[in-house]
């Protein structure tokens, strides 16, 4: 007959502990050091950046439309660069353009794929797709001549 095992109780079982780590011994990083650099070719190519980054921090009057979904977004969330706007459905909001291309930007897409016969007489499927906003809007004001032609692009994009 083997005589009885022991049992092993945990609390009983001294446990090993880490040796104390202090992290200022460990990696003290250097003095950050920062350099400007100018660009090699800067000139007419900067103020023409410069001038389009101006125009999309230029504000706009615009509404975001109602929703009959119950469950649609209100406020809608949008961020450029780290920057934060709400959209309220119904209200006019003085917003930077930067936000309203964002909006632009928002689509959702449908995609059917109906059967039909050829004029030879096989089945076939045709797949057809459908864009359309995610967020309706209306621009109210917008103050630069150039504002409307470059709505209309955004909101002919493909995507």
């Amino acid at each position: 007959m083997a005589p009885p095992k022991k049992v092993i109780d945990s609390p009983e079982v001294e446990t090993t502990q880490p040796s104390e780590v202090t992290f200022d011994s460990i990696y003290s990083p250097p003095p950050i050091e920062i350099e400007t650099v100018r660009p090699m070719n800067s000139g007419a190519g900067d103020s023409k950046q410069l001038a389009e980054l101006a125009f999309n921090e230029e504000l706009v009057e615009v509404m975001l439309h109602e929703s009959t979904d119950p469950n649609a977004e209100n406020p809608v969330f949008t961020a450029c660069n780290g920057v934060s706007q709400y959209f309220f459905r119904g209200e006019v909001q003085t917003v930077k353009r930067k936000f309203v291309a964002i909006l632009a930007a928002a689509k959702e897409h449908a995609i059917r794929t109906p059967e039909y016969t050829t004029g030879e007489g096989a089945r076939a499927t045709k797949i057809v797709r459908t864009s359309s906003l995610k967020y309706p809007f209306s621009v109210i004001s917008d103050k630069n001549p150039r504002g409307a032609a470059w709505l209309k692009t955004l909101l002919h994009a493909p995507t």
